[in-house]
């Protein structure tokens, strides 16, 4: 038995034409007016989105405001959101062999509302960004439930890599998320995998 941390926007769930939307215009509300266009949103997730901000001048103060209205903004489109083709089936293969959980930039309600709605009960809690907006404190927190036991970090961007990495975990990437394979490989993951099909393969049968 493993841990099985997943990502959750562009690892479960097929939204990024609904983040980029929302997100930039929660920005330009709260007064960040330096997204132009969708990369400039992608490229936030090259490292921790939440310190990315900060270094491009964005306050906690406002990132804070930034993220509830987006949470506002986002449940205007949930009914939108849909699970990439064979996540679901994967996810229930892995849970019964490994723990797992989701560690997320997202917030805990709002993902927990989607994965309902999918029939996904597998997970053993999700940790949003109201919790910690740190994902390595996040996933610290979550291996010292589970101490002894292999520990994976499951993301589709450069920053989750890089995350998981100085978490301590082996890292997989999945290549059907928001960064190209070649932007995932630049965080060194352990493993990249193309299909959820691949993913459990890897997770379940090892």
């Amino acid at each position: 038995m493993a841990l099985v941390m997943f990502d959750y926007d562009g690892v479960i769930v097929d939204s990024l034409d609904v983040f980029i939307s929302r997100f930039s215009q929660a920005c330009l509300e709260n007064g960040f007016l330096g997204i132009k266009e969708p990369k400039d949103v992608i490229s936030f997730f090259e490292g921790n989105v939440y310190e990315t901000m900060i270094s491009r001048g964005i306050t906690e103060s406002t990132i804070d405001k930034i993220l509830k209205r987006y949470e506002l903004l986002q449940n205007e489109q949930l009914t939108h959101l849909e699970l990439f083709n064979g996540i679901g089936e994967a996810l229930n293969k892995i849970a019964e062999k490994h723990h797992v959980y989701v560690i997320t930039s997202n917030l805990s309600e709002a993902t927990k509302q989607i994965l309902n709605c999918n029939g996904i009960d597998c997970f053993k809690d999700v940790i949003g960004a109201e919790k910690e907006k740190s994902k390595i404190k996040k996933i610290l927190s979550v291996i010292s439930l589970h101490p002894g036991i292999p520990a994976y970090y499951v993301g589709d961007t450069k920053g989750d890599m890089i995350e998981g990495k100085h978490a301590g975990t082996k890292t997989i990437g999945v290549t059907w998320g928001w960064h190209t394979p070649e932007k995932i490989d630049e965080g060194n993951p352990d493993y990249l995998v193309n299909s959820p099909e691949e993913l459990a393969d890897l997770l379940v049968r090892g």
